[in-house]
């Protein structure tokens, strides 16, 4: 029983997140592209409040509640799920091996004493390790916890390992996701964008060809009931295109005309404006500005060399960026890139 309690404990930890490592609230919310609560994942009791990628405030329930980060509310400990058991904890450790309490880092006791156990303390500041099975500095936080612990389900947290994924999170756990080729998740934003965020590693920034010709293209995503040439996305970049005349083809990389983009559902090249591609609306164009996707044309990207550098958003007096004037404007301009989600 040992085992397999062990097993399906390490097996979901392990799928979703991969490593187990210790973050405080402050890496959470510098990682979080949200605004709220979150729970402390030291103390079951205490809770900060996240703003701009920053810890403002700390707080703690009264004395005999626990903080539920599920609704941000203090409730008594019977209402309230905020850790792992003790029990299920130990079934992955050896019975001499100590376990910190779930309900406080900071105090630990041994396995074999869990029914009934001796609580020692690591002292002010310091927090207890499972895995090192020694007191650590608090600054990590608690050392068992993974980065979407205590924070409420949906909140998406940037992966703190690479600017191209991110966390969802769910029951405390978290699913992780990946944006499309040439992306990278914006922490302040919650959202993938096409140009490298300035607190991520200039290592990571993706410099992108399309290969000439691409086998995977066509048996992926040649329609089964088509016989006839099909013209398909190269998912790189949003001018390209890949001509496929069966799933058994090798397809051939062409590029629409300079000042235009691939129009997927009507197979053929057409206006940027009525495109809202996920890749990178600067590519294939000469422009200097523009619309930034799933903003409702509210924001517009800044373009340098045909590659996208930066968004900024319209000021409140001309709330709307029009893409073919190049200008914020005052009238809500009748794009179709206005309206779609890329």
């Amino acid at each position: 029983m040992r085992v397999s309690q062990c097993g399906f404990h390490l097996g979901v930890i392990l799928a979703l997140l991969a490593e187990i490592t210790g973050f405080s609230m402050e890496e959470k919310c510098k990682f979080w592209a949200g605004t709220g609560h979150i729970g402390d994942p030291s103390d079951c009791r205490a809770w900060g409040f996240c703003q701009d990628n920053q810890l403002i405030e700390r707080r703690s329930c009264t004395e005999g509640l626990l903080y539920n980060f599920r609704d941000g509310t203090c409730k008594k400990p019977s209402d309230v799920n905020c850790h792992s058991q003790i029990s299920e904890i130990c079934a992955c450790l050896q019975p001499w091996n100590y376990i910190a309490n779930p309900a406080d880092c900071r105090r630990f006791a041994k396995c074999e004493d869990f029914e009934y156990p001796t609580w020692k303390d690591c002292g002010v500041g310091r927090v207890f390790s499972n895995q090192e099975q020694t007191c650590l500095e608090e600054v990590a936080g608690c050392p068992q916890d993974n980065i979407c612990t205590h924070m409420k389900d949906g909140s998406l947290v940037g992966d703190p390992n690479s600017c191209r994924s991110y966390f969802k999170c769910h029951n405390g756990f978290g699913i992780q996701l990946n944006c499309s080729v040439g992306r990278y998740f914006n922490r302040n934003t919650g959202n993938c964008q096409s140009w490298l965020p300035h607190y991520c590693s200039k290592e990571e920034e993706l410099l992108l060809t399309p290969p000439a010709t691409n086998y995977h293209i066509c048996s992926t995503y040649y329609p089964r009931d088509r016989d006839e040439v099909q013209l398909l996305p190269d998912l790189m970049t949003c001018h390209g295109y890949y001509s496929c005349t069966s799933q058994f083809d090798v397809g051939q990389w062409s590029s629409c005309p300079w000042g235009q983009h691939f129009e997927w559902w009507s197979q053929r090249c057409g206006s940027p404006k009525d495109n809202s591609c996920s890749y990178d609306r600067c590519g294939n164009r000469n422009q200097l500005m523009v619309t930034t996707i799933n903003t409702g044309c509210r924001e517009f990207t800044i373009c340098q060399d045909s590659s996208s550098q930066s968004s900024q958003k319209c000021p409140q007096d001309y709330p709307y960026f029009n893409e073919v004037l190049g200008q914020c404007t005052d009238e809500f301009p009748n794009h179709r890139v206005c309206y779609m989600d890329g």
